[in-house]
């Protein structure tokens, strides 16, 4: 996919980000068929990342490594019972009730997994964009329809015309079972071959301050990327840049907003960096922080 195809805008305010995002969100809207358009609970999906350069932009954590997808699994399966091995102990609110909650805790607290974090709130992902202060590269949020994914993913799946689903899926929908095993013996091999767009169960405080979405790799690790490389101009899924040197300004805009770090990290981890990032930056010098 060429860039000019690709990349919305590339903005220098919160302002800007704002407008770019919602006149994508409009145009999406026109071009959806009737059903699509009266149902309330389709919104656009957004990613922030810190680096719009790096190679390894939209792939999950797990398939950024150089190794076979075969011997990823693998050790994705050694990571599953290790952290519902060890991990009870750490656990301040509900125990997760299924695979699925485990594999999402997992995700939000940095273990590699298949998945790929998202949000449908678009400051959200505008803050972790913006979150590293240093950046030498224009930062990038990524917008995405995620019911046109799981079209394209639900026509290649093995469900009856008439009872196909539509939207993004939930663990227990029968599309989103050949994604991961019940059985972390049983991790090695992943049906489906394109992304899956999923919606995790609030299992953490995190997933409901982060408006936490996520897609579920397959088969082919760079799927996404190379799905809209496929699709082109008709590819719900762009990217609008951040110019690098609009970061802080639109750093301390959005906590004028009120998107913080306590807010994104609702517990006293998170309220404690936001303060020590006030104390840096209102006292400190750039030479001692």
């Amino acid at each position: 996919m060429s860039s000019d195809s690709f990349d919305l805008k590339r903005v220098g305010s919160v302002d800007q980000f704002v407008k770019t995002v919602a006149d994508c969100t409009r145009r999406w809207q026109k071009r959806m068929d009737w059903d699509r358009q009266e149902d309330s609970s389709w919104l656009p999906w957004f990613r922030g990342e810190e680096d719009s350069t790096t190679p390894t932009k939209l792939k999950p954590k797990l398939y950024r490594s150089k190794e076979g997808r075969v011997k990823l699994l693998r050790q994705e399966q050694d990571l599953r019972m290790e952290f519902r091995r060890r991990g009870s102990q750490f656990l301040g609110e509900g125990k997760p009730s299924d695979h699925w909650e485990w594999y999402f805790l997992m995700q939000h607290y940095g273990v590699p997994t298949r998945l790929l974090d998202w949000s449908d709130g678009a400051l959200v992902a505008l803050y972790f964009a913006l979150k590293p202060c240093d950046a030498t590269h224009d930062a990038v949020v990524y917008m995405l329809d995620p019911w046109w994914l799981n079209e394209l993913v639900f026509k290649k799946l093995p469900v009856c015309k008439d009872d196909r689903s539509r939207g993004s899926a939930l663990p227990d929908w029968p599309e989103a079972q050949d994604y991961l095993s019940k059985d972390e013996f049983d991790n090695e091999s992943v049906g489906p071959k394109l992304p899956l767009a999923i919606d995790p169960s609030h299992v953490a405080r995190r997933f409901a301050a982060q408006r936490s979405r996520f897609t579920i790799f397959g088969r082919d690790t760079n799927g996404l990327a190379r799905l809209c490389k496929k699709e082109d101009k008709n590819c719900p899924l762009r990217r609008i840049l951040i110019k690098r040197s609009a970061v802080q300004e639109m750093r301390e805009d959005l906590a004028l907003c009120g998107i913080s770090e306590s807010m994104i990290f609702p517990d006293l981890e998170g309220f404690g960096r936001e303060l020590n990032s006030i104390f840096q930056d209102r006292w400190m010098d750039k030479e001692a922080r």
